[in-house]
């Protein structure tokens, strides 16, 4: 009997030691259903001339782990969780401790680390339930356009598979992020002829390999810089921000989702800041029909903020 994709589950827990798989998962995630974490095993090729076309027996190679979680809705209450994995700094705070004891504001940050925080993944596909002790979150793809749900994608990387026990996925009320509740601006003012957008951060993580007598990858590691880039579609109503592409200089980036009430005045909420992003294509085009620009830019640091990018979520979530 073949298995459904849609009875496929996704959770995840943040590992107390790195590397030591945790024994179920605490939190659960709605992905897209082309989400896979796919763990292989990798041949080593027997090239050597031996007097014969035919092909002699392979070595055994490395194992490696990777896989691509797409389509999650922006949500604050969920989206936490994959950028501290991503950034790796937090600092959470109470706007209101008094009044409104059930609203925290997190602040999210690029840090300047070589291992990012570990979690065990969980999948139970239906033919079994599978966990993926060390995975750590390499990148996230932020996208919004102008008829739907904000999304995330986080494409892994994780350690090794083990067998696990079945679980039971809970999932709350969805609350995603819209387009009608999008706020876009550059250097602090509304823009509203913004098209779409999307963000991708790249912490450089890779699989770190030794001769530890096991064919996994010791650990994960960052060995290079952040990439933070993004993009944006917009209609052209002036040619002030395109001058900045070819004047070199950089522009504040700001945007906020903003969705329902927690507590009194506080929404759940999320806010990203790019304080210096500088354009790496601004060209002359079409949109739809209409005079525009599929724009792309990249951040860089803002050395009095101390920061290239600044992602702030407000929700009901005590802490990470």
């Amino acid at each position: 009997m073949p298995f459904a994709i849609e009875n496929q589950k996704y959770g995840f827990k943040k590992e107390a030691t790195r590397g030591i798989a945790e024994a179920a998962p605490q939190k659960f995630l709605a992905v897209g259903a082309e989400s896979l974490l796919d763990y292989k095993s990798l041949l080593i090729a027997d090239d050597k001339i031996r007097g014969s076309k035919e092909t002699f027996p392979s070595a055994t190679g490395i194992r490696e782990g990777s896989g691509k979680l797409p389509a999650i809705d922006l949500e604050a209450d969920t989206l936490g969780d994959l950028l501290l994995g991503c950034l790796g700094k937090v600092t959470t705070t109470q706007p209101d401790a008094v009044n409104s004891p059930t609203v925290f504001k997190h602040t999210f940050k690029p840090d300047n680390r070589v291992q990012f925080p570990s979690f065990t993944y969980f999948v139970d596909r239906g033919l079994g339930a599978k966990r993926y002790p060390l995975t750590v979150i390499k990148k996230l793809t932020m996208t919004g356009a102008v008829d739907g749900k904000g999304q995330v994608a986080a494409d892994v990387l994780f350690k090794t598979e083990e067998p696990a026990s079945a679980f039971s996925a809970v999932f709350g009320t969805p609350k995603p992020l819209m387009f009608f509740q999008t706020e876009f601006k550059l250097d602090g003012i509304i823009n509203q002829d913004v098209k779409s957008w999307t963000l991708s951060i790249d912490n450089a993580s890779v699989a770190h390999r030794t001769l530890s007598q096991s064919r996994d990858a010791k650990d994960i590691v960052s060995s290079g810089k952040f990439a933070i880039d993004g993009g944006y579609e917009i209609y052209f109503e002036t040619e002030a921000n395109r001058q900045k592409f070819l004047d070199n200089l950089p522009q504040a980036i700001d945007l906020a989702l903003t969705g329902d009430i927690i507590e009194d005045a506080f929404k759940n909420k999320l806010e990203l800041s790019i304080p210096k992003a500088k354009y790496t294509a601004y060209a002359f085009g079409t949109l739809e029909g209409l005079f525009g620009s599929a724009v792309t830019f990249q951040a860089e640091l803002d050395p009095v903020l101390g920061y290239s990018l600044q992602a702030i979520i407000t929700n009901a979530v005590t802490g990470y």
